[in-house]
């Protein structure tokens, strides 16, 4: 990171080179009165990495505008833009938030590795052997609705891309509707929904399903009208993958009933819902204690603390019954059930995290 950088230039190549070393997910550049303040958020945490002079401000701020494609003659309203730049040897597709803010503009920009993605297995993201197995069960059926819930920044986009991967191995066609398109994935028509210009995730989902699709996988379900289309998408005969914002993955079903959907639909078309959470995991290198290699914050990366619940005969029979929806779901138990606290504990005997890291999660 400079100290005490020339130009704007300096600065904003100094930033990313040391994010992407670090790497972090976010580059912050907060306007303050005395300057422009540089926070990083690595393995999900926000971190102070460097100020910069009030001089270089606005000139730093018209440079990224510059480099993402914004206006550089609006102040006032927010912006949004992306490019693609080569840091460190590696190629990165970046995009920047641009909002006004008391002390002027600030920017914010997500890092985000250019080129296809790797194929992640269930096991490298930390999913626990019964989870993983029951994942994949569940993606060998070809129709019905497969959940991924739980808070922004969670990884459940990463996990719905694994899920895809594994599916993708077979002859199938398989669209995505997202809400950006951050990585690009082989063999598999990717769609960016547009709010802006009206298209919506329910307008896309109509629109794929003249595609002749096998699979498609919707980037979330945020109202009812997704909801609807997405259930009677998987009771005609396609797979369909999308993620839902729920605590927890008894939640899920509850949920869709508050949005408008029939009981009885959701009984005969979800197969498995997952929750998850993303918790640091310890350095491999101190073990807690601290090191250059962590920051001396004793994480370095992170791993999946999860819960997977598979829609068994007597839970559709309880589902589609009058009755409390989630009276039905508490029959997840009596099937092995394990839900996030126990993966969580199971992953502190393993040696993967700290009790302290589960609890900050969990609470949060």
């Amino acid at each position: 990171m400079p100290n005490d950088p020339a130009t704007a230039v300096e600065a904003i190549d100094g930033i990313l080179a040391y994010a992407s070393e670090a790497r972090a997910s976010d580059v912050h550049c907060d306007p303050t009165e005395n300057g422009l303040q540089i926070r990083l958020r690595i393995d999900g945490q926000i971190s102070e990495a460097a100020s910069m002079p009030g001089r270089l401000h606005e000139e730093m701020i018209a440079r990224l505008k510059i480099l993402s494609g914004a206006r550089t003659d609006l102040h006032s309203v927010p912006q949004d833009g992306r490019w693609l730049a080569s840091i460190g040897g590696s190629r990165f597709n970046i995009r920047a938030s641009f909002m006004p803010t008391y002390h002027g503009e600030n920017a914010v920009l997500r890092l985000l590795p250019a080129g296809t993605r790797r194929d992640e297995s269930f096991a490298a993201l930390g999913f626990a052997p019964d989870h993983a197995a029951a994942i994949e069960r569940s993606m060998k059926k070809t129709s019905g609705l497969i959940l991924v819930t739980g808070p922004t920044g969670s990884g459940k986009t990463t996990t719905l891309h694994s899920c895809l991967a594994l599916k993708s191995r077979e002859p199938l066609s398989i669209i995505t509707l997202e809400d950006p398109v951050e990585y690009e994935l082989p063999g598999i028509r990717q769609v960016h929904i547009r709010h802006a210009h009206g298209v919506t995730f329910a307008a896309g989902l109509r629109a794929a399903l003249r595609q002749d699709p096998d699979v498609i996988m919707v980037g979330e379900i945020r109202d009812a009208e997704t909801a609807q289309v997405a259930v009677q998408t998987a009771l005609t005969g396609h797979l369909v993958l999308s993620s839902l914002h729920t605590n927890s993955a008894l939640e899920a079903i509850p949920r869709l009933v508050d949005m408008g959907v029939d009981r009885y639909l959701l009984a005969s078309t979800v197969r498995l819902i997952i929750a998850q959470r993303l918790v640091r995991c310890l350095c491999h290198a101190c073990s807690s204690e601290g090191c250059a290699a962590c920051r001396f914050t004793g994480y370095s990366g992170r791993s999946v603390i999860a819960e997977a619940c598979e829609i068994d005969a007597g839970m559709r029979q309880a589902i589609s019954r009058d009755g409390p929806v989630s009276g039905a779901m508490g029959l997840a138990a009596e099937s092995g059930f394990r839900d996030m606290a126990e993966d969580g504990r199971e992953k502190v005997d393993w040696g993967v995290t700290t009790r302290a890291e589960i609890l900050r999660v969990l609470s949060a």
